[in-house]
């Protein structure tokens, strides 16, 4: 019996004691991945602090220069003829009132005739009336007669009137019988010539047949990217850069249009700029760079902590130790290896700058078992 229990013991004594069960180095389920401190996957993993930075500036966009409406004139003719002479090419600075072309026209004949024979009646009319006033005053007429010849005399004004409000509506200078100049209605460079001597001309042409305009002030039309317009803003002052190498020049963003170009993704925006110098010609190319708002900064991170799960662009915070949890973010610019974060990332995070695809596959491996 002794002998049996010093057996017993000594097998007890002999038998190892259970260890206890060691945590994975990596755990992973659909809210993240657990690292543990000694973990081989923190070879790959590297965290950082988020900080705030200044934004990414945009890419400078293309451009063209267009005339300011504002400051350009259409030119036509106000009656139908046949151009006589032209005086200004293509380019060509001129002053208000200066000549432009001479048309031969009949029915400006016409119309000179009218106004004549209005102006003969009033003269016959005011005869007339003058010739019933003493004829009243001797009392060989009635008075009523000396009404009815004011009545006709100011019927005939009124024609005379308003031939001559025609005459001066059509804003050109007769020259003879049946020819009439037309002349610049404002100062400015002609910027669009489409007529020549013998050219039948008309009042319902559907172009004009000249444009002046005042290029001391132009619109630059800017191409600017989807993503980019967010950060641009009416009355904001953006660079202008024209391709022949001349030196740079502020704008003035005049509209922003609310419309996408469906082919290029670009949103049309206006700038108004100066050129007194004439450096910006019309239907030049230009370059726009826009000017980032730096009292916004914005988190910057790698490329590399950017991932995509599913519909969503992801990065992996550290919120307590060694766990690692993606959150959703909203991206802005990309540049140079870096990446804006728009929201999502505050200030002071810890985040995963490298190996989040790995941890991302890790979260899709846990999704499919």
């Amino acid at each position: 019996m002794k002998t049996l229990l010093l057996l017993c013991l000594s097998f007890v004594a002999c038998t190892p004691s259970p260890t206890p069960e060691r945590a994975p180095a990596i755990s992973a389920d659909a809210r993240g991945v657990t690292l543990s401190p000694d973990a081989p996957q923190w070879k790959y993993v590297e965290l950082s602090v988020a900080a705030a930075s200044p934004a990414l500036a945009p890419l400078p966009v293309p451009g063209h220069v267009e005339l300011d409406p504002q400051r350009t004139a259409a030119v036509g003719v106000p009656l139908p003829g046949r151009v006589e002479s032209v005086l200004v090419r293509l380019g060509a600075r001129v002053k208000q009132g200066d000549r432009l072309f001479s048309v031969r026209s009949g029915a400006f004949a016409e119309l000179d005739r009218e106004t004549e024979a209005a102006r003969a009646q009033v003269a016959v009319r005011q005869r007339l009336l003058d010739r019933a006033k003493d004829l009243f005053e001797l009392k060989a007429a009635a008075q009523k007669d000396v009404y009815a010849a004011e009545a006709e005399l100011k019927e005939v004004q009124l024609t005379l009137k308003a031939a001559e409000s025609k005459q001066r509506s059509l804003a050109v200078a007769g020259d003879g019988d049946n020819l009439f100049w037309v002349r610049a209605a404002r100062s400015g460079t002609v910027v669009e010539l489409a007529l020549s001597p013998g050219q039948e001309v008309a009042p319902d042409r559907e172009k004009p047949l000249l444009r002046v305009s005042d290029l001391d002030e132009v619109l630059v039309i800017a191409d600017v990217p989807e993503g980019d317009v967010r950060d641009v803003s009416r009355g904001e002052l953006v660079t202008i850069r024209p391709q022949t190498g001349s030196e740079e020049r502020q704008g003035v963003v005049d509209f922003i249009s609310e419309v996408v170009e469906p082919r290029r993704r670009t949103v049309e925006v206006w700038v108004r700029a100066k050129n007194t110098d004439r450096l910006l010609r019309p239907n030049g190319f230009v370059e726009v760079v826009i000017q980032p708002d730096a009292a916004a900064p914005k988190v910057r991170v790698p490329d590399a902590a950017v991932v995509t799960q599913g519909t969503r662009s992801v990065i992996f915070v550290s919120l307590h130790p060694g766990r690692l949890e993606p959150r959703a973010v909203q991206l802005g610019r990309r540049r140079d290896g870096e990446t804006e974060i728009r929201a999502g990332l505050e200030v002071g995070t810890r985040f995963v700058s490298r190996g989040a695809l790995l941890l991302l596959n890790q979260v899709d491996l846990s999704s499919d078992t």
